[in-house]
């Protein structure tokens, strides 16, 4: 039996036919990335909506803390850091 085949919990970790936790092995996310889109994908499933939403923020935050620190030993120059614009494109 694959773990796939055994649910602990609520419906809410399978849907549209895949795991959540395959669907960040396929995609190649990170732990924090594969965090917050757990919460960001059940928030309206489970009725703490704005709970979920809060959870995936907080992952998001440490993960532009620790992406901020690469970003910013990579200038190694004494430069100041970068600024808070975020490129979208």
């Amino acid at each position: 039996m694959s773990a796939n085949d055994k649910q602990i919990g609520g419906s809410h970790y399978k849907r549209g036919g895949e795991e959540h936790w395959d669907r960040v092995n396929r995609l190649g996310l990170n732990y924090f990335q594969g965090a917050a889109t757990k919460y960001i994908e059940r928030c309206y499933l489970k009725g703490n909506t704005v709970q979920d939403l809060q959870k995936a923020v907080h992952f998001l935050e440490k993960l532009i803390e620790i992406e901020q620190r690469k970003a910013d030993a990579a200038c190694g120059d004494g430069s100041e850091p970068t600024s808070g614009y975020v490129n979208q494109d």
